[in-house]
């Protein structure tokens, strides 16, 4: 079993959940746990400073495997006084005119989003993680869902992804997708099968002997009254 197992994640997202359900099956693994940038995701990974991470589409899947998890509404974030809140809701039409504030969620985009210098466009839980009172977030009603998903690369797989997919995908520590249960299982069949194959074995060779006992014993009836015919 690996000493050390690490999974990257961008802003966002949230996996403690996962994480301490894959610590309390391997206490003997180093979970370790990092952030990174969206424009890092695949880097993170080909430089091997993670062996699994929780990646936000698009990203380019050359040489990675990807597994889709789920998807976030996308929202405008703007100064709690702007012109926008007065809709009662909004579309990417309504906002084509507005200024944007580039950024993929820091402190630094919200502050300026907040000074009035424009609006912003983020994953619903981008924005939560800068919830400030002087910025207000809309659901952009018509804008693309956005992904996450579980990436690891071809080449180089981590003995304890599947462990980790089977935790995130809601197996349970006694699942058959176990790889020890698996094995505990297999062997229990395995008993099983030829617990069977001796009942079955004991069977015929009980039908034998009663068959051989049937017919020994009609073959001696016959001689008895070969013998009383005989006199």
């Amino acid at each position: 079993m690996p000493s050390t197992f690490t999974i990257a994640f961008p802003l966002g997202v949230t996996i403690g959940k996962w994480t301490r359900a894959f610590e309390q099956r391997h206490p003997d693994v180093e979970l370790k746990v990092l952030r990174m940038e969206l424009a890092d995701q695949r880097a993170t990974l080909e430089r091997g400073d993670a062996d699994m991470a929780f990646v936000r589409e698009p990203i380019d899947g050359d040489g990675l495997h990807i597994i889709p998890l789920y998807e976030e509404n996308v929202v405008v974030v703007m100064n709690h006084e702007h012109l926008l809140t007065l809709e009662e809701k909004l579309h990417t039409a309504d906002i084509a005119e507005q200024p944007r504030v580039a950024g993929d969620g820091s402190e630094t985009q919200f502050r300026r989003v907040a000074e009035g210098v424009g609006i912003a466009v983020l994953p619903q839980s981008v924005a939560k993680a800068f919830r400030r009172k002087d910025v207000t977030a809309m659901l952009l009603e018509d804008a693309e869902t956005s992904r996450i998903s579980l990436a690891w690369p071809r080449d180089s797989q981590h003995p304890l992804v599947d462990e980790f997919i089977g935790i995130v995908r809601g197996r349970s520590a006694h699942s058959s997708r176990n790889p020890e249960v698996a094995a505990g299982e297999a062997a229990k069949r395995k008993e099983g099968e030829r617990k069977k194959a001796e009942r079955q074995k004991a069977a015929r060779q009980a039908s034998a002997r009663e068959a051989a006992a049937k017919r020994k014993k009609a073959g001696g009836q016959i001689r008895k009254r070969a013998r009383r015919g005989g006199a």
